[in-house]
């Protein structure tokens, strides 16, 4: 990885913190595109007093806003001329039906939307860089899939259903990129972390669903940012695009529907209208 180029999202804490810092200490050159720029630079120091060459760059972004993320590829376009990796991992939990400042349902707005934009407002650096790869932080915890209510407008809202949807999201979103950059050498692939429970994600869970949680087999930090490392670094991955990884191991997914995945593209370009 030495003098390539990553960004990764969410990367002030948990599994993203744990990429950005096994990137960079391989050689990387780290961008953390963190909401928090205070936390940004705590992540940052942290990263180079582990023993990374260099100490990663902070670039704000608020990845359920529209205009952060538009703002984030234009700062970035400012300050760089070559981006090799996109890691896409900021998500959110909400146990609540909140919106974001653009009007979505946050989880939608975060995980789904948030992937789609970077990946879409990052392409023509991406092409330019090729060959350039894109990994995608979904889960084997995915399903309750309304593409006709992914905002739950209409369903009662349930914290997990709205996770677990934004995860099947995530990899159709991975597919539909997958197919229309098969001619630009860049790869987009998504991958599974497992249950981790030693991040920030369930915090604002009730108490009785986090201990349910903590009680099943967890994996820890390292272990759960792993393949992504992977995906982003391995030389036995070049090339390969559009698959879903756990452990390294290419796993089956359910929601391979080129139907679906082209009507979540339309609406993923439509919201907000």
């Amino acid at each position: 990885m030495n003098g390539s180029r990553v960004i990764v999202t969410g990367a002030t804490s948990g599994i993203g913190k744990e990429i950005a810092l096994q990137l960079a200490s391989r050689g990387a050159q780290v961008i953390l595109a963190c909401r928090d720029v205070k936390r940004g630079k705590q992540t940052s120091a942290e990263i180079r007093n582990h023993g990374a060459p260099a100490e990663p760059a902070i670039l704000t972004l608020d990845a359920s806003s529209r205009s952060s993320i538009k703002e984030f590829a234009r700062e970035f376009g400012r300050r760089y001329d070559r981006l090799d990796v996109l890691v896409n991992n900021a998500g959110v939990l909400s146990p609540q039906r909140i919106t974001s400042v653009d009007g979505v349902e946050l989880t939608l707005a975060t995980n789904v939307i948030g992937y789609y934009l970077m990946t879409r407002e990052l392409l023509d650096v991406l092409r330019g860089s090729a060959p350039a790869r894109v990994v995608n932080v979904a889960s084997t915890f995915a399903g309750d899939l309304d593409l006709d209510d992914l905002q739950f407008a209409g369903r009662s809202y349930d914290g997990m259903r709205a996770y677990a949807q934004s995860k099947a999201c995530d990899r159709m979103v991975t597919w539909a990129f997958a197919r229309r950059l098969a001619d630009a050498d860049v790869t987009v692939n998504a991958m599974a972390p497992g249950l981790v429970t030693e991040t920030n994600l369930y915090d604002d869970l009730a108490d009785d669903v986090r201990h349910q949680l903590r009680q099943q087999p967890s994996r820890s930090v390292a272990e759960g940012a792993d393949t992504a490392v992977w995906l982003a670094a391995a030389t036995d991955v070049e090339g390969v695009s559009g698959k879903f990884y756990e452990q390294r191991a290419e796993r089956p997914c359910q929601f391979r529907d080129l139907d679906a995945e082209e009507k979540l593209w339309a609406l993923c370009q439509a919201i907000p209208d």
